[in-house]
């Protein structure tokens, strides 16, 4: 593995489960949202911080496929693929989307672990106009912005549930 992408996975990590210069990580936000707010969304038309959860499996799913040249493979925008309808009524379903959520990260890992060099990166993505390396950008990006939305929801919710007991002090 060379220097980009080596850097690339190193960005991956960080964002998803490291220690970011931002903040919080992906997971180490997720550790502290819970399991009863899952669901709850701020405003009726909004997602739910486990449909984010959801969609955001489904678009490491599909940089995972792409990675192991699945041409066939897509996500057709807007529909129950892209934003999965989850309701987590229980601590054990919240846990088990998290950790569907880490398998779907470790299945992007397995597939950069398999490329020797960077010259995959300037590659095309089977089935798009863009390259891999542009792909794993998204993947960082997408990551960071729903991060985001699930930094809002929390508080939000968290001013709303302050004298239910939900967040600890």
């Amino acid at each position: 593995m060379n220097n980009k992408l080596k850097s690339m996975v190193k960005a991956l990590s960080e964002v998803f489960e490291g220690e970011p210069w931002y903040g919080e990580s992906v997971m180490r936000k997720l550790e502290n949202v819970p399991y009863v707010i899952g669901y709850k969304t701020c405003i009726p038309e909004s997602h739910s911080v486990s449909q984010i959860v959801g969609h955001l499996i489904a678009w490491k799913n599909f940089a995972a496929e792409k990675l192991k040249n699945n041409k066939e493979y897509s996500i057709k925008m807007d529909t129950e693929q892209d934003w999965p309808e989850i309701k987590i009524e229980s601590q054990e379903e919240w846990e088990a989307l998290k950790r569907e959520l880490v398998a779907a990260q470790s299945r992007i890992y397995e597939a950069l672990n398999e490329k020797k060099n960077d010259a995959f990166l300037s590659e095309k993505v089977p089935g798009k106009e863009y390259d891999f390396e542009y792909l794993l950008r998204g993947v960082l990006q997408h990551d960071i912005y729903h991060l985001g939305q699930i930094g809002l929801i929390e508080s939000q919710l968290k001013n709303k549930e302050v004298d239910s007991g939900v967040f600890k002090a």
